[in-house]
């Protein structure tokens, strides 16, 4: 019974007090909506690999050659394993003492055709595997169509995910059975289709559309990944593994560069990785503690917001608490009045946070790149977080009047007139206000500068042209025809070969000046022709018209060599540098392979701006072909006509693939695009901040005005302007700000 008329007269005050009622409505429904959204974005990046059955047994093969550590383990003969061999290396890490399962494959990002029928579509995302069982005994994929058992036996097998299985067969393709052990031709190679799967899910460190199962992985290396006995000890079985691989590995035992391989959990990779070739951006520890402030931040100027305004209300009302103590009521009943309302009033906000998440979810997850509930029922464990937070803020929320006011006898309550006086001089008033403003003015100065060092990021100067550049992939059979044809293309500058930019961050090398002993391994090797290097628009000491077969250094080595010499830049011209100094070519006794520096050409950033830029080595070669890359130098204000230019002499060519184009400023953005999701997150929370702390000033203000109104209405009598009675209701919180 007591409840029932706590209740009713927490409902009458809400009506009596409906302006104020709203305003603390509507600052909790932001405050706990950035509250769900940091907590289940948190939940998310730590969420990665973990619905995999036995994800807590599931383990990378990592090897540390040099000073780094890769994701893809090489072959013992690179490129040149035959599948025999290839095969060998994966039962004799499966035979090694603590291995239940072992999978190695590797992921391929170019476009192919895919054919089923009269149907044909382009597709990435392309994942080949020489251990199919492995690969789905080890993962969890979860199958729409069709059984993965099947994929595990024999060759020639072929899994499509929902979303390509969609492009190719269409919209009912879940109810086609029969697509089932049907022929599937993919990069011109005929496959059995043995299963469609649920897309992998997008708290994958890794992703593919199309899995293929073959005898032999077409590459010099591959991801390894290991499931270990229940009760393992990691420690024990990385020492087997270490011995294993150098029995069919003795080479690379003895290599001096070498430190041996470790187990990385699998669970582990997307926040706690530093490792070259990985398939997917990591994220960033950083920005989640970025994140998490944040929402934390926010979620306490709600909190202020809140006591603050129950404050105001609560001492108007001290007339009334004055008669109800006068009446008998004890502290602890007003105390459990003030508490039980300053929570009903924060459970009603719970279904308008709910249909907020509804609305604006989906648009977060386009915006992150996350998977996040898109509804409050989807995720009890968030719910239920979110449900314990709107209890605790309405409590924190009326300890303030309850403690100020409950406490004060029934007498003081009648002769005061707390709502122009006491509240006007109430200190923790003031803290709060003045902590809400300290909060908002520090978030807002790391939204700041954030955004700041993403303009540096569009305004730096890179060391070569970034707009206006385009790679384009032919086979090596056609590549001739093609520069030839592209550099007639009205508004084509130059069509090069070589290396692209804008790139993650690759294997360095080993290197030394010749006549000292100091082996350095900090260095990256690039190649280009002479129209490569003129399409990039690269900045060199050379003159006239260079020749082929020269080796550029860049400043920062130019400046390292220098120093370490003891001469000036311009004088290490002609200066020898053996690379791979650890190799000595056994019938002729040369050690490493050695170049003389022909030219200087200044610093690029090859990687994003978070990397630092180290000594890069430019080979200058007539005859270069990476991966079929054509690179094509164009004005960017022609791009329509030398995009439809390209297209149509591709089409000219016999090409089993499709034309993959990529374009260097796209590639380029990419490098930062994590940044510039975390930037726009943290932009939407200041926002969010800016609105909090407006929302508890108009409410603080409207409720000292409206008390006012006497005093006001006098001053206007007497003369008062509506500057003069404007300025001394904003003074005060000018000053505090």
């Amino acid at each position: 019974m007591m409840i029932n008329n706590y209740l009713k007269i927490a409902l009458r005050g809400y009506l009596r007090n409906r302006r104020f009622t709203f305003l603390n409505l509507l600052s909790l429904v932001a405050g706990l909506f950035v509250a769900y959204v940091g907590i289940t974005y948190i939940k998310f990046e730590n969420s990665y690999d973990s619905y995999h059955e036995n994800s807590d047994r599931i383990y990378r093969l990592v090897r540390t050659y040099r000073s780094q550590d890769y994701s893809i383990i090489g072959f013992p003969s690179w490129s040149d394993e035959a599948s025999e061999e290839q095969q060998q290396q994966a039962e004799s890490l499966k035979s090694s003492p603590g291995i239940e399962e072992v999978t190695q494959f590797i992921s391929s990002p170019t476009t192919e055709f895919i054919t089923s029928g009269e149907n044909q579509i382009q597709n990435d995302g392309i994942l080949t595997t020489n251990t199919p069982a492995g690969f789905v005994k080890m993962f969890t994929w979860n199958p729409v169509l069709g059984s993965l058992d099947n994929f595990s036996r024999g060759n020639k097998k072929a899994i499509l995910t929902a979303s390509v299985a969609e492009k190719l067969f269409g919209f009912d393709f879940y109810s086609q059975a029969e697509l089932i052990s049907s022929p599937i031709q993919i990069g011109g190679e005929n496959y059995e289709l043995v299963a469609i799967i649920e897309n992998v899910p997008v708290n994958s460190h890794f992703d593919f559309q199309v899995a293929l199962s073959t005898d032999r992985i077409d590459y010099w290396g591959s991801r390894i990944y290991l499931q270990t006995n229940e009760n393992s000890k990691i420690a024990e079985v990385e020492d087997q593994l270490n011995s294993t691989i150098a029995t069919f590995n003795p080479r690379l035992a003895k290599d001096e560069l070498y430190f041996g391989h470790y187990l990385q959990p699998i669970e582990s990779i997307h926040l706690n990785s530093n490792i070259l070739y990985e398939s997917k951006t990591p994220g960033n520890k950083k920005y989640i503690t970025l994140i998490s402030f944040f929402a934390g931040f926010i979620l306490i100027i709600t909190l202020f917001n809140y006591a603050n305004l129950t404050l105001a209300i609560k001492s108007k009302e001290s007339k009334t608490i004055g008669v109800r103590k006068a009446m008998g009521a004890q502290n602890s009943m007003i105390t459990s009045q003030f508490i039980i309302e300053g929570v009903l009033l924060s459970l009603i906000s719970i279904p308008f946070v709910g249909i907020l998440i509804s609305l604006v979810i989906p648009k977060f997850n386009e915006l992150m790149g996350t998977a996040i509930a898109s509804n409050l029922i989807q995720d009890p464990s968030t719910f239920l977080i979110l449900l314990g937070l709107a209890i605790l803020i309405g409590i924190l929320a009326s300890l303030s009047p309850s403690i100020y006011l409950s406490m004060r006898g029934a007498v003081s309550l009648f002769k005061e007139d707390l709502k122009q006086s006491n509240f006007q001089q109430f200190p923790i008033r003031k803290y709060l206000v003045i902590s809400q403003f300290v909060i908002l003015i520090a978030i807002s100065s790391v939204s700041f500068l954030i955004s700041q060092q993403l303009e540096f990021v569009d305004r730096k100067d890179i060391g070569y042209k970034k707009e206006g550049i385009l790679y384009a992939y032919t086979s090596q059979v056609n590549q001739e025809i093609f520069r030839h044809k592209l550099r007639q293309i009205p508004g084509v500058i130059a069509v090069g070969a070589g290396s692209s930019f804008g790139l993650q961050a690759f294997n360095q090398g080993t290197y030394k000046l010749e006549g000292l002993e100091n082996v350095y391994d900090d260095s990256n090797q690039l190649y280009l022709d002479l129209e490569g290097l003129k399409a990039y628009d690269l900045k060199t000491t050379l003159e006239g018209n260079p020749s082929t077969g020269l080796t550029l250094i860049n400043r920062t080595a130019a400046e390292k060599f220098a120093n370490v010499k003891g001469v000036r830049v311009e004088d290490l011209i002609g200066t020898q540098v053996i690379t791979e100094p650890e190799y000595i070519n056994e019938e002729t006794g040369q050690i490493g392979f050695p170049f003389t520096i022909g030219g200087i050409f200044e610093d690029i950033h090859l990687f994003s701006l978070h990397e630092k830029v180290t000594p890069y080595f430019l080979t200058i070669s007539e005859n270069v072909e990476m991966d079929g890359r054509s690179i094509i130098s164009y004005y960017p204000e022609n791009s329509a006509e030398v995009l439809a230019g390209i297209n149509s002499i591709y089409n000219e060519l016999d090409e089993s693939f499709p034309l993959e184009l990529e374009y260097l400023s796209e590639n380029v953005a990419q490098l930062y695009a994590q940044d510039r999701q975390t930037a726009d997150l943290l932009l939407y929370f200041n926002i969010i901040a800016v609105f909090l702390a407006a929302l508890g000033i108009i409410g603080i203000t409207i409720f000292l005005t409206m008390a006012r109104k006497k005093e006001i209405g006098i001053r206007k009598v007497l003369g008062a302007s509506v500057f003069s009675i404007i300025k001394s209701s904003t003074k005060e919180y000018l000053i505090l700000v």
